[in-house]
C-alpha cells in the first residue's frame, strides 16, 4: 500500500471516528455556548429593565424572538422570571405582558473577608439589597472560616421569612486566588496555600471564591460606574491595593488566573518593604495601611478614615502632606497602567475613593506628567459609587455569574 493510500485510509478512519463526530460535538458545544450567552444577555437586560415586554427584551438584548421565547419560558419555569399582565390603557385586545426577575426567585450572598471584619450581603437575584451583617474577622484561618459560617447562618435565619433558596454565594479574599478557589497567598492575612473553596464545600451550597478586587471589578461592570464599559481598570484600596483588569468585555486573568496584581507594581526602586516580601511596591505607598503608617511616624494618630479626611479638609499640614505623597505615587502607578493598557476608564475604589477629594489633586498632576497624552485623551479617571459595599457586591457578582453559568459536564463525558 502506498504512503498516499495509507494517509487516505487514515483520514477516512479518522473521519469516521472523529471528524464527523467531532463536528457534531463542536456543534453541540457551540449551541450550548450560544444558549448560555443569550441567557446571560437576556437576564441582565431584564435585570436593568424590569417590567419590559418580551418583544422589547429581545430587541434590547439583540436576541431573536424564538430564542427569547424559549429562554424566558425556561427561566419562568425555574421561578427566576415572573410574568404579569396589565390591560393596555384605552386599547382593546390581549393584555400587555411585563417581565421581571422574580422577587421570590432566590437569594444571592456576597462575602467580603478582611483581617478585622467579614461582611455578608444578601440580595435578590436582580442584585437588590435584602440584608447585611458584619462579624469580627480573624487572621487565624480556622477562626475566620468559623466566623464566616456563623455569619452566614445568622443571615439565612434573618432571611427565612422572605423565602427563596440561596442560589449562590460569592466569597472575596484579599489575596491571590487561583481558578479553583484555592488561596495562593494573602500577604495582609498571612495565609498561604489554603483550599478555601474546598473548606466551604461543607456548606452544601454553590460557592465561588475569588480575589476581592477582581470580584469588585465585576460588580462595577454590573452595578456601578462601568456598566456598558468593556475596557477599564479597577484599583481598590483597603489594607492593601488590589486591581482588576476588565478587557474586551471580561476580566483578564492571564494563563495563571492571577493577573491584575497592581498593588505589587514596583514604583520606587528598593523602596519601602511590602507584605509580599518585595520592596517599593505601589501598595507600600498608597494603601490605607501605608497612609496610617506614615501618619503615625509623623506623630499623627487618627482613628478612622473619616477623621483623616476631616483633618485634611481642615488643612492639617501633616495629613495633607502624607495624602499628597500618596496621591503622587498613585498618579505615577496609574500612568504606567494607562500607558500599557489604554483603558477607557480607570476606577478608584475603597480607601482611594473615600480619600479621593484629598488624593486627586496630586494624583492628577503626577498622572498628567507621566502618562502619554495621546493615550490619556482616550481615558478618564472616575471614582466608584459602590462605597463600602463594593467588595460584597463583588461577591454578589460572582454568585450571579455562577448562577447563570451552571457547571459543564466533565470533559469527555456524555
Amino acid at each position: 500500500m502506498t504512503s498516499r493510500a495509507v494517509r487516505a485510509r487514515g483520514k477516512r478512519r479518522c473521519g469516521a471516528a472523529t471528524g464527523r463526530e467531532g463536528r457534531i460535538r463542536y456543534a453541540r458545544l457551540n449551541s450550548a455556548l450560544i444558549r448560555r450567552v443569550n441567557t446571560v444577555k437576556l437576564f441582565h437586560a431584564l435585570r436593568e429593565h424590569p417590567g419590559i415586554s418580551q418583544r422589547r427584551l429581545g430587541a434590547l438584548a439583540e436576541v431573536d424572538a424564538a430564542t427569547v421565547s424559549i429562554i424566558v419560558a425556561q427561566l419562568e419555569a425555574a421561578g427566576i422570571v415572573q410574568r404579569s399582565h396589565a390591560r393596555r390603557s384605552g386599547r382593546a385586545g390581549r393584555p400587555a405582558t411585563a417581565l421581571a426577575i422574580a422577587a421570590a426567585g432566590g437569594v444571592l450572598v456576597g462575602v467580603s473577608v478582611e483581617p478585622d471584619v467579614i461582611r455578608l450581603l444578601a440580595t435578590g437575584l436582580d442584585g437588590s439589597r435584602r440584608a447585611m451583617i458584619e462579624v469580627a474577622g480573624s487572621v487565624a484561618i480556622d477562626a475566620a472560616i468559623a466566623a464566616l459560617e456563623a455569619g452566614l447562618a445568622l443571615l439565612i435565619e434573618g432571611l427565612a421569612a422572605d423565602g427563596g433558596a440561596i442560589r449562590g454565594i460569592g466569597v472575596c479574599l484579599p489575596g491571590l486566588v487561583d481558578p479553583t478557589g484555592r488561596l495562593v497567598f494573602a500577604p495582609n492575612l498571612g495565609w498561604r496555600d489554603v483550599a478555601f473553596g474546598e473548606r466551604l464545600a461543607r456548606l452544601r451550597l454553590p460557592v465561588r471564591v475569588d480575589n476581592d478586587s477582581k470580584a469588585a471589578a465585576l460588580a462595577e461592570h454590573l452595578f456601578g460606574v462601568c456598566r456598558g464599559v468593556r475596557d477599564f481598570v479597577y484599583v481598590n484600596g483597603h489594607s492593601g491595593i488590589g486591581g482588576g483588569l476588565h478587557m474586551s468585555g471580561e476580566l483578564y486573568r492571564g494563563p495563571s488566573g492571577l493577573a491584575g496584581e497592581l498593588g505589587h507594581m514596583k514604583i520606587v526602586p528598593e523602596g519601602r518593604p511590602c507584605g509580599c516580601g518585595g520592596r517599593g511596591c505601589f501598595e507600600a505607598y498608597a494603601s490605607e495601611r501605608a497612609i496610617r503608617a506614615e501618619l503615625a511616624a509623623a506623630g499623627c494618630h487618627l482613628p478612622t478614615l473619616a477623621a483623616i479626611s476631616a483633618a485634611a479638609a481642615a488643612g492639617d499640614e501633616v495629613v495633607c502632606g502624607v495624602l499628597d505623597e500618596a496621591g503622587r505615587h498613585l498618579g505615577r502607578a496609574l500612568a504606567n497602567v494607562i500607558n500599557i493598557l489604554s483603558p477607557c476608564r480607570v476606577v478608584l475604589a475603597g480607601v482611594l475613593a473615600e480619600l479621593a477629594p484629598h488624593l486627586l489633586p496630586a494624583t492628577r498632576a503626577a498622572l498628567e506628567r507621566d502618562v502619554l497624552a495621546a493615550i490619556w485623551r482616550q481615558s478618564e479617571l472616575v471614582v466608584s459609587t459602590l462605597g463600602q459595599d463594593a467588595v460584597a457586591m463583588g461577591g454578589i457578582a460572582l454568585a450571579m455569574q455562577d448562577f447563570l453559568d451552571p457547571p459543564r459536564p466533565a470533559e469527555g463525558g456524555r
